[in-house]
């Protein structure tokens, strides 16, 4: 295990060096290539110390993953999730973007648990920017279903447990982030069929 995570530090380090020692020939490419890797190495990383901690370490000296910004509360039968971050773009989302906040949903909602069994819920994204015009519909919001699947929060993403809705807005001089709201899906379900029902 320890042989790895050296092992992967080495490359992260030979990556950056060439990043480093070559300014004058790096190219925005190059840059956006070593900060994959270096988010695909950090996640390997955490990922085997993650194994290890589970099997080999005592609580006391167990490393904490989860990233402590993300939040979750429950208030009302309404599960709030805090995301310090905006969901990215489809054709920017890479595995281990995706991955990161999957994994942060999961960890920061796992102690609700079972909170909603089988029922349908209805699932409220957020996303603040900080500048206008951004197109909605580009944001890729299944790490977050994701999370609250794993979790356990919700029993399954199919059309029996849940649907949601993106709402987009800005606010200047704010960092972007995400908000997302979960609860019982029944009372918004009746506000659709009834809609439907009159435009029919």
């Amino acid at each position: 295990m320890q042989k790895e995570i050296l092992t992967e530090l080495e490359n992260l380090q030979n990556e950056l060096e060439f990043v480093l020692n070559n300014k004058e020939e790096v190219e925005n490419k190059h840059i956006e290539k070593f900060l994959r890797n270096l988010e695909r190495i950090r996640y390997n990383i955490f990922n085997k110390i993650k194994i290890q901690d589970k099997y080999e370490v005592n609580d006391l000296e167990k490393i904490d993953f989860v990233n402590k910004r993300y939040n979750a509360t429950l208030e009302n039968d309404v599960l709030k999730i805090y995301i310090p971050e905006v969901m990215p773009k489809f054709k920017n989302i890479n595995n281990y973007a995706y991955k990161n906040i999957m994994f942060n949903v999961m960890e920061s909602t796992k102690k609700y648990e079972n909170l909603f069994n089988k029922e349908l819920v209805f699932v409220f994204i957020k996303i603040v920017e900080n500048q206008r015009n951004n197109d909605i519909d580009n944001k890729f919001v299944k790490p977050i279903i994701d999370g609250l699947v794993l979790s356990k929060v919700i029993a399954d993403d199919n059309i029996s447990n849940m649907f949601y809705g993106v709402f987009g807005t800005t606010e200047k001089n704010k960092k972007p982030y995400t908000e997302v709201y979960v609860f019982r899906g029944n009372k918004m379900l009746e506000r659709i069929q009834n809609m439907l029902q009159t435009d029919m």
